[in-house]
């Protein structure tokens, strides 16, 4: 019993092996990866994958955690940044943020960026809920999500 214990195990380890290998395996065209280290010198734990005819790079710049889409000529789809200071917001979507949720503290941002827009997730608490708001670039706002606080 043991030893197919051990045997099982030793297969779930190589097959997790095998998957984690598999992304080393995704082949990025040597003009982007020049590309994206001009664009973000300071990149760190960079990770490439592969998906259909798409490239995902995931890495930490500035403290802040990022992804970028690519297609299979470089060109760029669409960004995501997740990070929790204000001071990475424009400061016209700060100063609306703090006018009208002025008793609650940000938690997390998430900023998407595509051809034909840029939108804000910001993530907001208090003592008694969590609120999440849309906001587009030019300071429009609307309440998105809003979860009560266990007491």
């Amino acid at each position: 019993m043991k030893t197919k214990l051990a045997c099982i195990l030793c297969l779930f380890v190589l097959s997790a092996q095998t998957h984690v290998f598999a992304n080393e395996g995704t082949t990025v065209d040597e003009k982007l990866l020049k590309a994206f280290k001009d664009a973000f010198p300071l990149a760190e734990k960079v990770d490439w994958n592969e998906t259909g005819d798409h490239y995902f790079v995931h890495f930490k710049d500035h403290d802040v955690l990022s992804e970028i889409e690519y297609d299979r000529d470089g060109n760029f789809i669409e960004s995501e940044r997740y990070y929790k200071s204000a001071d990475l917001l424009p400061i016209h979507l700060s100063w609306v943020l703090h006018k009208r949720f002025a008793n609650k503290t940000i938690y997390g941002i998430t900023e998407t960026i595509s051809d034909d827009a840029t939108y804000y997730y910001v993530k907001l608490e208090d003592s008694k809920e969590w609120v999440t708001v849309k906001c587009t670039a030019d300071g429009i706002l609307e309440v998105f999500d809003r979860l009560k606080k266990q007491i």
